[in-house]
């Protein structure tokens, strides 16, 4: 369903080494941005206008404040243990939806 009338969604992986896992399953889905970022201040205004999913490991911390800079994000996805770094409370309160993996 991707084409003009249904661009594929942007995708970012905030932190972490590469996308060399995501990309080959999510490549025919989504775009996917890695950011490599620290903090959010190292993310591009477009991940931060566009991104609809974010998926992080544990180098980066979202904040409410941090969370509100994302436009259009809808999901989080936290690779790994632990849900220390995201306010989940604030995430809730703004429409996304947190989901945690174990590796």
């Amino acid at each position: 369903m991707n084409g003009p009338m249904h661009p594929r969604p942007l995708v970012a992986l905030l932190d972490g080494r590469d996308c060399t896992v995501e990309m080959p399953i999510l490549k025919d889905l989504a775009t996917v941005a890695f950011c490599d970022a620290q903090s959010t201040q190292e993310i591009h205004e477009k991940v931060l206008n566009e991104a609809v999913g974010a998926m992080m490991y544990h180098t980066i911390t979202l904040t409410r404040e941090d969370l509100e800079k994302f436009k259009a994000l809808r999901i989080i996805i936290r690779i790994g243990s632990g849900y220390d770094n995201i306010d989940i409370k604030a995430a809730g309160e703004l429409g996304n939806a947190p989901i945690f993996t174990e590796l």
